[in-house]
């Protein structure tokens, strides 16, 4: 999978799981797209985050929403 550039025009400065922006592993760049693949390399997008602190603080303010 290649990354063809276009996540440059796409993407979005800062991560905020619990707004809808989604990360691209390959691409390392933070994007606001409706799909579950990168637009740019087709690879799947990260929905949550890796660190388990950070994962409380997504799942405290979705129930919140909720």
């Amino acid at each position: 999978m290649v990354c063809r550039n276009i996540c440059a025009r796409i993407k979005v400065g800062m991560s905020s799981y619990a707004l809808g922006i989604k990360y691209c592993t390959n691409c390392e760049v933070y994007l606001y797209h409706g799909g579950i693949f990168c637009p740019c390399c087709g690879r799947q997008l990260r929905t949550r985050p890796l660190s388990k602190k950070v994962k409380e603080n997504v799942s405290r303010k979705e129930k919140t929403q909720v």
